[in-house]
């Protein structure tokens, strides 16, 4: 009998909306070089859209949904101020909203949403004061089971509900 060696299979996650535009515009042409002046959609880490997108070629900048569609009256032309003011999402109004007192300060005790550098809420939000931590979807909305106590080890929200429908 003959001991095959094991190879690990490594799947790659698909490819998002962003990556495959980037992808599909970052071709070469004839000569094999790259495709020169084209516009070519800037994605994140994780691959979504970056809220702001600029060609490269011609300076001009945008801002952009999470479909990657450009949101109207925000480009800007070259030698404009490099940050554009995005509007701001759902998280970041309620986060807002939550902040202003009179004092500048929340109130003692009350849940406030996090947003990433985008505006989107975290995956996994917490509540500080409690310590209960629970995973939402892209609307902030608490996804069912899974909500954890203080002390308890928290379920990792980018990989345990890949099966689990939107709440």
């Amino acid at each position: 009998h003959k001991i095959l060696p094991s190879i690990l299979v490594f799947s790659l996650p698909p490819k998002t909306h962003c990556e495959r535009h980037r992808d599909s515009v970052q071709t070469t042409g004839p000569d094999g070089l790259p495709l020169v002046g084209v516009y070519v959609p800037q994605c994140d880490e994780i691959g979504s859209y970056l809220p702001q997108q600029c060609h490269g070629s011609t300076g001009y900048c945008w801002c952009v949904d999470s479909r990657g569609q450009e949101r109207a009256g925000t480009r800007t032309g070259p030698g404009s101020p490099s940050e554009l003011e995005r509007p701001k999402t759902h998280c970041e109004r309620y986060r807002d909203s939550i902040q202003t007192s009179s004092d500048g300060l929340p109130p003692p005790g009350i849940y406030i949403p996090q947003c990433d550098e985008n505006g989107l809420y975290l995956s996994q939000q917490c509540h500080g004061s409690t310590g209960y931590c629970w995973c939402v979807n892209s609307s902030g909305q608490e996804r069912i089971g899974t909500r954890t106590g203080p002390g308890s080890l928290r379920v990792d929200c980018r990989t345990a509900l890949k099966g689990i429908k939107e709440s």
